[in-house]
């Protein structure tokens, strides 16, 4: 046996005289020898590294700690915070029309506004788990700081570029067009529309001069008002000037309440924009409200929480380091591997208070489906691919309208979006570079991680074509065990597949055409339906989606739909989405570009 036994700020370690055993001690950093006690002692912050220096040798088993440290012992936040009984008479609730805000959501708005009376106006730590509406509901904490605390400007962050669209159209939505979120660095075109992506240099324009579209002579910010968090760390020689204009903002009572979205994917504080959120946080002299987000558990990841919980006020820390020492169990090459986790039990204790957390199984009052748009932002490579194809189409129209299937010549339009490859086939899917070149792909990898963080959650994504998935099981399978449904397999392969996607908890997704896997089957083992691409058809996505909801449901199922910004793929998205629409030009269940050749125009459109 190897005891290894804590004691103050050091680990003794006692064994009986082992040659071999006594040279792996020796390679530990700060080791040192007690000949009276006739022991080894090692600092705290090296248990990982004598840890590393054991595993795969006999000496693994034989190793036994006794440590305050609670190592690797796991510590879940999954009971809510108390909410306090308060009056939220004073509250106006903000919902899309013929909707209202489920129970949980005016929890959050009592949690908050408790927290807020009862001077704790730093914010808070909003994870609750995916799909049950953190947007909505600092949609509404935010304007009730408006309505009743003179709030000038919510500042959102997003974290994941593309959430900017997903925060603007909500925002629309839920107010009912009373406020109109403004993605800095916006422009406008000759023709009137808007142009959304511009570089940082606008962004620090519109937030210096307050005004929209970059004139001093335009309508001033709105109060909300988005942001990417890379243009944060916009750098001109040796300053940050986004970063010190929100600085100064804030000092100045023009920010009062700042939301990252998804902080945990692209505000770590080893990153130069986490680094910059930091300092925004340390240099403003003003109080205000910090809301992080967050779906997954982060409690299990200390380095995660460290910024979220500094943001609340939640430690006092300046050092992202010492915090990772004291939680962090590190190992490896020059000690760098974090090999474990401790104190954690600690960690909860500090967290538990900062933050709201709600899992769907809890407080799931939502109705039997609900629908989210993931808009996505095409690469600079796929945008000028999309360019090329739709002016080619543009000089051909008339022959395209009059065509038998005048849809069927939208599909490597509709392809470039997800699937460059099967456009230009210079593309080769195996190059490290190529998530660069696909952002739909790369934001399906992200939005699996979010869902598949929950060990019981399983997923079927649906695509119009074969190919496609070809793709996307190449990337999806080198990190989870997939099931495939396509015509193109034989019939008692794809069953076998579709049995072992039902019954085998550690096959976790299932890869379908819309054709194949769309009707008559029933998957309600899963409650997460993702269109990689969607049908131009309303009734065969409504079938889709229901073989997930159906006989045998018991939980909510989420179905997301991955819209490239700003191309085809959002225009028909939006005429499938309201009513009129659908009545104007949907015939026998399909576009109908003959009929209605303006949609020609409409669907190609900036």
């Amino acid at each position: 046996m190897i005891l290894v036994t804590q004691h103050d700020d050091q680990y003794e370690i006692r064994f009986g005289y082992d040659a071999e055993l006594v040279e792996l001690v020796k390679n530990v950093p700060g080791r040192m020898w007690n000949p009276q006690g006739k022991f080894w002692t090692i600092p705290l912050a090296r248990l990982g590294f004598l840890i590393a220096q054991l595993k795969g040798t006999k000496y693994e088993q034989q190793l036994v700690i006794q440590s305050a440290e609670d190592l690797n012992v796991n510590a879940s936040i999954n009971e809510p915070n108390q909410i306090p009984n308060i009056d939220i008479s004073d509250v106006t609730q903000y919902v899309q029309d013929g909707f209202k805000l489920f129970a949980h959501q005016i929890d959050m708005l009592k949690f908050a506004k408790w927290r807020y009376e009862n001077g704790l106006k730093s914010g808070f730590v909003l994870c609750d788990e995916m799909g049950l509406g953190k947007t909505l509901q600092v949609l509404n904490w935010a304007m009730y700081l408006k309505e009743h605390h003179d709030a000038k400007h919510c500042l959102i962050i997003a974290c994941v570029n593309s959430a900017k669209y997903n925060w603007r159209s909500d925002i629309i939505k839920h107010t009912n067009g009373k406020e109109t979120p403004y993605i800095l660095g916006s422009r406008l075109k000759k023709d009137g529309s808007i142009k959304f992506s511009t570089g940082s240099q606008e962004k620090l324009e519109d937030l210096i001069t307050m005004k929209m579209y970059g004139s001093k002579g335009t309508e001033p910010l709105p109060y909300f008002i988005v942001l990417n968090i890379e243009a944060i760390r916009m750098r001109v020689k040796k300053s940050y000037p986004i970063a010190d204009r929100i600085i100064d903002l804030i000092n100045k009572k023009e920010i009062d309440i700042i939301a990252l979205d998804e902080i945990h994917r692209g505000a770590s504080p080893s990153s130069l924009q986490g680094k910059q959120i930091f300092r925004i946080k340390k240099e403003s002299k003003q109080q205000i409200q910090w809301i992080p987000m967050t779906g997954t558990p982060i409690v299990s990841k200390p380095t995660d929480v460290f910024l979220p919980l500094r943001l609340v006020d939640g430690h006092q820390s300046s050092s992202y380091y010492m915090w990772c020492q004291k939680y962090c169990v590190y190992g490896g090459f020059g000690n760098h591997d974090i090999i474990g986790y401790k104190n954690i039990p600690e960690l909860k204790n500090i967290l538990q208070p900062n933050m709201l957390r709600r899992l769907k199984e809890d407080v799931l009052d939502l109705p039997p489906k609900v629908h989210y748009t993931e808009y996505i932002e095409n690469s600079a490579y796929q945008q000028k691919l999309y360019e090329k194809i739709r002016d080619d189409m543009i000089s051909k129209q008339d022959q395209i309208v009059r065509s038998l299937s005048p849809l069927s010549q939208f599909l490597h339009l509709r392809q470039v979006n997800g699937s460059p490859e099967l456009v230009d086939g210079s593309i080769d899917i195996n190059a490290k570079d190529y998530l660069t070149k696909n952002a739909k792909l790369t934001r399906l990898l992200e939005l699996l991680e979010d869902i598949l963080a929950e060990p019981t959650e399983k997923v079927v994504i649906f695509s119009n074509w074969v190919e496609p998935l070809r793709t996307l099981y190449k990337f999806v399978s080198a990190k989870y065990k997939v099931c495939c449904y396509t015509g193109t397999m034989k019939a008692d392969v794809r069953e076998k597949h579709k049995q072992a996607f039902i019954n085998d908890p550690e096959r976790r997704i299932m890869l379908g055409t819309i054709g194949a896997l769309g009707t008559s089957h029933t998957l309600t083992v899963a409650r997460n339906v993702i269109f990689y691409d969607s049908p131009w058809n309303p009734s065969d996505i409504e079938q889709a989606e229901d073989r997930c909801h159906r006989p045998g449901t018991t939980d909510t199922v989420f179905v997301y739909t991955l819209i490239t910004q700003g191309t085809v793929d959002e225009k028909v998205h939006e005429i499938l989405s309201k009513k009129e629409g659908t009545a104007n030009y949907i015939v026998d269940n399909d576009l109908d570009l003959r009929g209605h050749p303006e949609l020609f125009n409409m669907l190609l459109s900036n």
